[in-house]
């Protein structure tokens, strides 16, 4: 597995700003997906870069960290 850092906006206009998360996921296809499960809202404006982050102790896939930026 990969650590992947997704910057996102969420929300509409109401949010008025991004999110960051770090994911860690099987693939950059699978992201999406646990973003949208984690917040139950559809991301868009998705950016996904691959983090040097060693993933693995993580035993599945899952969002470690959002921060509104």
């Amino acid at each position: 597995m990969k650590v992947f850092e997704a910057i996102y906006s969420m929300g509409g206009i109401a949010t008025g700003g991004f999110f960051r998360s770090l994911v860690v996921a099987h693939t950059q296809k699978n992201v999406r997906g646990l973003l949208n499960e984690q917040n139950d809202e559809d991301v868009s404006n998705l950016r996904i870069e691959e983090s040097d982050i060693d993933a693995s102790v993580y035993p599945h896939e899952q969002v470690l960290t959002t921060i509104f930026a």
